[in-house]
């Protein structure tokens, strides 16, 4: 009787470390999964937002190309003409008789 009962008690032990065992695999393998769909996901999104990345860097090299354009000499020189500015040929310093600020 002895016997049986720790046969008994040792078959259910070992049914209960099985499935201890079985349960901790499919929670390994449902881990995985959900990590191997979190990087492939990720992965779409870094995927985007490089190509963002480069179409926010063309439009920011032409907004640099305009501002060179409307900054640059020549298109100063016009609109000053158009507005009726000259160019002065005799420029002069003038000094301050007073000093400015104190050193």
């Amino acid at each position: 009787m002895v016997r049986k009962n720790k046969q008994t008690k040792s078959k259910s032990f070992y049914r209960s470390l099985v499935t201890f065992l079985i349960v901790v695999l499919l929670g390994i393998a449902l881990v995985r999964v959900v990590v191997a769909n979190v990087l492939a996901t990720s992965g779409g999104q870094i995927a985007a937002a490089n190509q963002k990345i480069k179409i926010l860097g063309e439009e920011n090299q032409k907004v640099q190309n305009e501002i060179s354009k409307l900054e640059s000499l020549r298109r100063v020189e016009k609109i000053a003409e158009k507005k009726g500015l000259i160019k002065s040929k005799n420029v002069e310093i003038l000094e301050p008789q007073v000093p400015i600020a104190n050193k």
